[in-house]
């Protein structure tokens, strides 16, 4: 493997890139906070609502950045295929400045600053559909799990600098001011410029341009990234691997994506790819994402600064947990394992979370009314079970879900079938987090029961349907675990493949790059 400082600008690249996934962790981090500020309610005409009115209200400005994103989505595939992944990446962040602005200026109109949440998550949804191709095509086979796990921290250092901007906000600028509620809408727009410049500054996927055939312009971009001269012999050999990926996509593009789906193990593998999406977003972390201040509230940590503080320590807990998972868990034992033991620590903290919460909200006949009452031990518990639930997913489900659909297909559909499962994620999404403010309103404690049934539910799924994948390759021995068989043509083409750059083989292995190529979202 190249030295660090020869991959100086690899890491410029991928920094600069990822950024777009901080905006879209921060865009979820500090809606959560925003949407319980005094200003907010005071300039949006909320604070007079009955709850579940407000509830409502509050759940129409989460949903609509997350239906953005799931538009957004499918309105960026003919951007990146068609223009790059870079100027989709630019392409998102003028979507994300566009929502911005919409919502610094909606002054007291609550259905602008939620159109403006729309727009912004189109910018979002762009941005994960062309990040994770743009990171997988820029580094070399030996870097692409780590950049991959590189991207979900941004994620988190995003929601992390999201919860902490709005706490700091609610406590150091006054209530009736707008401004408190303008700063964090504010830095996004700081963030989306930032993107928008940055971007400028970084090269095209090199395996997009081989795939245009243009080929110049791939060695200049592989030349920067890898800060070695055109024409360099290790250029030269990741130029020809390009090549041949490339004309291997082409050969095996002919097959319809409906003639794929009647092959029983593309269809295993849609189950699987789908069912981690769907549980992903529906056993839980959602409703946290996005309403923590509230269910802190719920858990007797009535005032807003301190369930504002919570929120901050529950983004400050998805970080470390995104930062072991990327560091140790992933390095010590396989999927499955992680999968099933993250389900059965979430379905028994939503278990002890449904239980506290339910005695917070019985009435002490000590308790004086008219005096403060403190926040009881169940209320601490509580708050534990939601810290600890947040860890446990987050060595678990949060990455490995998008990790196991970045493997699994095969390369010729592999984008295709990424798409299906990265829309139905974000649908998955839009539900849970349309549902959870009325829910709560209506269920109170019994909706952590509901969740924690889910996590036992996905606890079964994993276990009787998820195979493990970990150290499996893409190609023929994916294949053989998911049932299915390399056909005759592809065979050809491997072995082709294989011919072309059988001298390539001091530079790394041919067949650990084919296989990688190219994982999407």
């Amino acid at each position: 493997m190249a030295s660090s400082s020869s991959d100086r600008n690899l890491y410029i690249a991928a920094l600069i890139s990822c950024f777009s996934s901080g905006l879209l962790g921060y865009s979820m981090g500090f809606i959560g906070g925003e949407i319980v500020l005094p200003s907010f309610l005071a300039s949006f005409h909320l604070e007079h609502l009955s709850a579940k009115d407000l509830a409502l209200a509050r759940s129409v400005s989460v949903t609509a950045w997350i239906v953005g994103a799931l538009v957004g989505v499918p309105a960026a595939m003919p951007v990146c295929s068609k223009f790059g992944r870079r100027l989709c990446l630019q392409f998102s962040a003028v979507l994300y400045v566009i929502g911005a602005v919409l919502q610094l200026f909606s002054k007291n109109e609550l259905k602008l600053f939620e159109v403006g949440r729309l727009v912004n998550g189109m910018g979002s949804g762009a941005a994960t559909l062309a990040l994770p191709l743009y990171l997988s095509e820029i580094a070399r086979a030996s870097e692409r799990g780590f950049l991959m796990g590189v991207y979900q921290i941004f994620i988190q250092l995003g929601a992390l600098l999201g919860f902490w901007i709005a706490f700091l906000c609610q406590s150091t600028l006054p209530d009736d001011s707008m401004v408190q509620w303008q700063v964090p809408v504010a830095l996004q727009f700081a963030g989306g410029v930032v993107l928008l410049l940055g971007c400028a500054a970084i090269p095209e996927s090199p395996l997009f341009l081989a795939s245009q055939s243009n080929y110049p312009a791939m060695e200049k971009s592989l030349a920067w990234l890898r800060r070695r001269p055109v024409g360099d012999p290790s250029l030269l050999a990741e130029r020809l691997e390009m090549e041949a990926a490339t004309e291997l996509g082409e050969k095996l593009k002919g097959t319809s994506f409906l003639s794929e789906l009647k092959k029983a193990d593309v269809r295993r593998r849609l189950h699987v790819g789908v069912g981690l999406m769907v549980l992903q977003t529906s056993i839980g972390i959602n409703s946290l994402n996005y309403y923590s201040p509230i269910i802190f509230m719920s858990a007797g940590f009535t005032s807003v600064r301190a369930s504002l503080f919570l929120a901050g320590t529950f983004g400050l807990i998805k970080l470390v947990a995104s930062l072991a998972f990327t560091f140790k868990c992933v390095r010590y034992r396989g999927n499955r394992f992680w999968l099933i033991l993250g389900s059965a620590a979430c379905c028994i903290t939503m278990l002890i979370l449904s239980y506290c919460v339910r005695r917070s909200a019985i009435p002490d006949p000590d308790d004086n009314p008219n005096e403060v009452t403190p926040v009881k031990f169940v209320g601490v518990v509580s708050v534990l079970m939601v810290y600890v639930f947040t860890f446990a997913y987050g060595v678990s489900w949060g990455p490995i879900s998008w990790n196991v659909c970045a493997e699994i297909f095969p390369l010729h559909i592999n984008s295709t079938c990424c798409a299906i499962t990265t829309c139905v994620q974000w649908a998955s999404v839009i539900l849970t987090a349309a549902a959870t403010p009325p829910l709560l309103a209506i269920l109170g404690w019994a909706l952590y029961a509901i969740l924690g049934g889910l996590c036992f539910v996905s606890l079964i799924w994993v276990a009787l349907v998820v195979p493990e994948t970990r150290g499996v390759g893409v190609g023929q021995e994916m294949d053989e675990v998911f049932g299915g068989e390399t056909a005759g043509e592809e065979e050809e083409v491997l072995i082709d493949v294989a011919e072309t750059t059988a001298l390539l083989e001091q530079h790394r292995r041919r067949r650990s790059s084919l296989a990688t190529y190219p994982p999407p979202l």
